[in-house]
């Protein structure tokens, strides 16, 4: 149980860490540039679907007592959400989208501190805190 436990806790980290890098290094879609490709749209929108279904389904574990409250899928919803609002080109729809992220972010790193300290490492609670500080900035920075 607790090497699952062990597992499903760095399989959820490194995940996080991919998905981070990847938003670090994905460019925004400048203001008045041609509009969306209709492919990329409809392939983020898929992404959403997914993501959606995968925190439903892990919400549904969760009330079942047969997964652990680390919040990554939500982080994982909002971030394919913050993308699919910035290739529309929706502004607002990506500050919203990016306070969803902050708010996620917030609650895996609230229930993270909660832990026992032998239950993670003391590098996973800094790494929800760096991506927290992060996730706030890109919304800072949204918001100018």
């Amino acid at each position: 149980m607790k090497t699952k436990l062990i597992t499903i806790v760095l399989a959820s980290v490194f995940t996080f860490v991919l998905v981070a890098q990847q938003q670090r290094t994905s460019s925004a879609r400048p203001t008045g540039a041609a509009e969306p490709d209709a492919r990329i749209v409809s392939k983020l929108s898929e992404i959403v679907s997914i993501r959606e279904r995968q925190a439903k389904n892990f919400e549904q574990m969760l009330a079942a007592g047969r997964a652990s409250g680390d919040g990554l899928a939500q982080v994982e919803l909002a971030e394919a959400r913050v993308e699919l609002a910035r290739e529309q080109g929706q502004p607002a729809a990506i500050i919203t989208e990016l306070q969803g992220l902050v708010a996620a972010h917030e609650r895996r790193t609230k229930w993270m501190a909660g832990l026992a300290i032998d239950r993670l490492a003391p590098g996973h609670i800094d790494r929800a805190q760096i991506a927290l500080l992060e996730a706030q900035v890109r919304l800072l920075r949204a918001q100018k």
